[in-house]
């Protein structure tokens, strides 16, 4: 297999919540760099590594349309060599942030990305610099009325056992602090996988995967941003450092092949093959998203007909991933998204099946090794 499971491990067991990426960035950084000629850092911790192509020496060849190849005069780009591609996984997890400390030792939090709140209660977690164990609870049921016993907990602390502010101190936990969930991986039955942070570490596993496996003549940058649950703001940075001509977001997928209010009608499954994004976006109207455009979309497609994987096609609702950010910042580019279909999303318990993340090195790897598409060779240009 190219994906291996030590660099996964490697990589879930570092923690960092938005903007507290260093050490999952610092992982990154030392499992991709015998596969690449360049590594470098941004002021915001965005990672970029770089593997030149056999004609790039990171000169800049296009022309003053923004277009790397032959305008027909019909303004439709027939180029089939695009040159520079940016494949981009995010470092950061869910969290929460220690925003104050009660004066009975509890701590307070700010949710940091799209928590669901039903998942909190009752869950381990560890806080701070030094992993200080803590636990989120919440008023016993003997204690609720009729209604909050049907209802989400308003108010939730994470108790560090701690007796007061100074004691919290004394553990080395003050407001400004991160908390992430404590759970690491657990293997399930059929190459099954569980845990926390599997969004987006199964990426950046993949990440490395490719850069091991490819040889493309193409300029290649792999890229690990940071701060895509609250907002994609790494890869707002990124995108205009790099400036590449291809860029995909590589993420997971939210499936719904389990029961959901007692039916059973799935469009994307595990272990069904890789997710190539149609777009996503906020809201059922696809606001503040991306819309793949037909060349990207074309290129991933016919990548996984050359690597032979079935390929799941679908559109994401009620998020968006740094492929958002990759169309639309600076010059336009083409921008898409590949993704591991993934059960219970955003929550300690993520799974996963690891055939679908090794099929999507498997078309990563083809679509490196493969011609881009000009307008004029994709169905509707």
């Amino acid at each position: 297999m190219a994906l291996k499971r030590t660099e996964l491990d490697r990589l879930v067991a570092a923690r960092g919540g938005p903007g507290g990426e260093y050490h999952v960035a610092r992982v990154f950084e030392e499992l991709i760099e015998p596969y690449v000629d360049e590594v470098s850092w941004d002021s915001m911790g965005n990672v970029v590594a770089t593997s030149y192509g056999e004609d790039d020496s990171s000169a800049d060849d296009t022309d003053d349309s923004g277009s790397n190849g032959t305008d027909t005069g019909t303004g439709i780009d027939n180029d089939t060599d695009t040159k520079d591609v940016l494949l981009a996984a995010h470092t950061d997890e869910l969290a929460f942030l220690i925003d104050d400390i009660t004066e009975d030792g509890l701590c307070s939090f700010s949710m940091l990305g799209g928590h669901y709140r039903g998942y909190l209660p009752g869950q381990h977690v560890l806080v701070g610099p030094d992993k200080v164990p803590g636990v989120v609870g919440t008023k016993p049921r003997h204690f609720m009325d009729g209604d909050e016993k049907g209802s989400l907990p308003e108010t939730l602390h994470i108790d560090l056992g701690a007796r007061s502010q100074e004691e919290v101190a004394e553990l080395n936990v003050e407001p400004g602090d991160h908390a992430t969930w404590d759970r690491e991986l657990t293997d399930l039955a059929n190459g099954r996988l569980a845990g926390r942070a599997l969004d987006d570490r199964i990426a950046l596993a993949i990440l490395v995967a490719v850069a091991r496996e490819t040889d493309s003549d193409r300029t290649v940058h792999y890229a690990a941003t940071v701060q895509e649950e609250v907002g994609l703001r790494g890869a707002r940075a990124a995108v205009h450092e790099v400036d590449p001509d291809i860029a995909i977001a590589l993420e997971i997928f939210p499936s719904d092949d389990y029961p959901i209010d007692g039916d059973r009608s799935s469009t994307v499954e595990l272990g069904a093959g890789p997710v190539v994004e149609f777009g996503d976006g906020t809201s059922e109207y696809l606001f503040g998203g991306v819309l793949v455009d037909r060349q990207t979309l074309e290129w991933l497609t016919a990548a996984g007909s050359s690597a032979d994987v079935t390929l799941q096609h679908d559109v994401m609702i009620g998020g968006t991933t740094d492929a958002t950010e990759f169309q639309s910042a600076g010059r336009a580019r083409h921008a898409g998204a590949i993704a591991v279909p993934c059960r219970y999303t955003h929550s300690p318990v993520e799974t996963i099946d690891l055939d679908d993340a090794e099929e999507t090195v498997d078309v990563l790897v083809a679509a490196l090794e493969s011609p881009f598409p000009g307008r004029t060779d994709v169905r509707g240009r």
